[in-house]
């Protein structure tokens, strides 16, 4: 219904339906991650403090500009909860914020699944990075159910070297994005 809504307004109402914005909802999304400990186990989390909004830029595509409170991280053992906001890994205290702007992608990305490119800052580093939209089980209307987004990226490429003989550098990324209404 949203995505319909969005694509009559573009259709007939040019310019100004440009700047639809959806709001990312904090209270409904959320970030995981996951990283393999040289037992072949994971250590993961989950962030709760998941902000931002999709952008219709024009007809055929949006841009995605989302943060995360890297403070807003939740982990089952407290010990790993503390190393990973500190300074070896997310460290939280510096770098309160993760930030991720896609590049332009096509509004079919969020039905039928794609690649979603964009840039990545962590720990102060900026990288590009490249996540994959799973295809939505709402098809008719994409935007009514969450927006899944995997993706993986390197911990040394943004600085996080703690415990690097006992994790891997890889760390899996899952995001389950819901978007509200548009303004």
């Amino acid at each position: 219904m949203k995505r319909a809504a969005v694509a009559l307004l573009l259709l007939f109402g040019g310019g100004a339906a440009a700047a639809l914005v959806w709001p990312i909802d904090p209270a409904h999304s959320q970030a995981q991650f996951s990283v393999r400990t040289l037992w072949f186990t994971h250590e993961r989390g989950v962030f709760s403090g998941v902000r931002g909004e999709l952008r219709a830029i024009d007809a055929e595509h949006d841009v995605v500009d989302a943060w995360i409170d890297a403070g807003s991280l939740h982990m089952d053992d407290r010990n790993a909860l503390r190393e990973a906001r500190g300074p070896g890994f997310f460290d939280s205290g510096e770098h309160p914020r993760i930030h991720f702007v896609s590049a332009p992608f096509p509004v079919s990305a969020l039905r039928d699944g794609g690649v979603l490119e964009g840039s990545l800052e962590l720990r102060g580093q900026r990288r590009d990075t490249r996540f994959e939209l799973q295809p939505s089980r709402c098809p008719a209307r994409p935007l009514d159910c969450p927006v899944q987004v995997n993706g993986s990226i390197s911990r040394s490429a943004f600085g996080m070297h703690g415990r690097r003989a006992l994790l891997s550098d890889r760390v899996s990324l899952e995001l389950h994005i819901v978007v509200g209404e548009p303004g």
